[in-house]
């Protein structure tokens, strides 16, 4: 692995930026699955962002991995950040709205919390990280058992996709470090390539992507996804974690449930219930909590 160095005015940049592409593809999403079925979606996103990285890496003289230790991780890597994700999220906003499944996703960094006490010997886990999981986790189940106890609806369902799909990022955090010693365009190139391999068949048997009849709105929408939200972001967030580590990069769960509740706000004119906002809170305290007291640690896991 690559050894990391300390955050730049720039990386901060970059983790603004990323927070608020992420934040804007939820509601890409809700706008897409007007025009497109889930897989079909996921699938495009991925395609689209593909061609970007692979024009990224012609322009520049980079090639793909060669490999075959790397490419073991890549596939693995490609369905656990890319094709479960995407398809889990996509699934999972035909029931609820975007802003919900933004504040949601913030689950992530709890799932991140308990896989580096398991997988690894030196970032355990502490007092303040138990403190921070339970507010957490709270936030998750104000929002999850309270849809629970009115039955087990669809909305439901839904919000168990997106917390589905903010553990498996949460799990590609660490393993993407395995791969960090690669070009940044050629990991996250050969990492979204491997997961439109899995998500295209799956679109083909499950659903009929060529019938599919987009208006304007739902085809804007998809660009962006693939275009800047998943080819674009991607890169950057592959850069993030090869220079400054998978701690610094997972500080963007605080930016991806704001951003989110914004841009559903500006455009979708959604309005969260008081349990929405509660939830929220208690996330991003149990974010903030969980990271005190645990900087020198976090940056000699980053730097083994």
């Amino acid at each position: 692995m690559n050894a990391i160095r300390q955050a730049t005015a720039f990386d901060f940049a970059k983790l603004l930026t990323l927070g608020a592409i992420w934040g804007a593809a939820f509601l890409c999403i809700k706008l897409g699955l007007e025009g497109f079925a889930p897989i079909t979606l996921a699938v495009s996103r991925t395609l689209l962002g593909v061609v970007v990285l692979l024009i990224l890496l012609a322009a520049t003289g980079t090639k793909l991995p060669h490999r075959r230790r790397d490419w073991g991780w890549i596939a693995v890597i490609g369905a656990v950040n890319t094709s479960l994700p995407f398809l889990l999220i996509a699934w999972g906003q035909q029931f609820i709205g975007a802003g919900l499944a933004s504040i949601l996703m913030g689950a992530g960094p709890f799932v991140a919390l308990f896989a580096n006490h398991v997988l690894t010997h030196d970032d355990r886990i502490t007092g303040y990280k138990v403190a921070g999981m339970i507010l957490g986790l709270l936030g998750v189940m104000i929002l999850v058992g309270g849809e629970a106890l009115t039955g087990l609806t669809a909305s439901f369902f839904g919000q168990l996709a997106i917390v589905g799909a903010a553990a498996s990022y949460a799990a590609s955090g660490v393993m993407t470090r395995k791969i960090s010693h690669l070009p940044a365009a050629s990991g996250a190139s050969a990492t979204l390539l491997m997961g439109a391999v899995y998500l295209l068949p799956a679109a083909f048997i499950f659903e009929a992507p060529l019938a599919s009849r987009p208006g304007i709105a739902a085809i804007a929408a998809v660009l962006f996804l693939g275009l800047v939200s998943s080819g674009f972001a991607h890169l950057l967030r592959f850069q993030l974690i090869r220079d400054t580590g998978a701690v610094f990069m997972s500080q963007v769960s605080y930016l991806v449930p704001l951003f989110g509740v914004f841009w559903a706000w500006v455009f979708l004119g959604e309005r969260l219930h008081v349990e929405a906002w509660i939830a929220l809170a208690l996330i991003l305290s149990g974010i903030g909590i969980s990271r005190l007291r645990r900087k020198r640690k976090a940056r000699l896991l980053d730097e083994l």
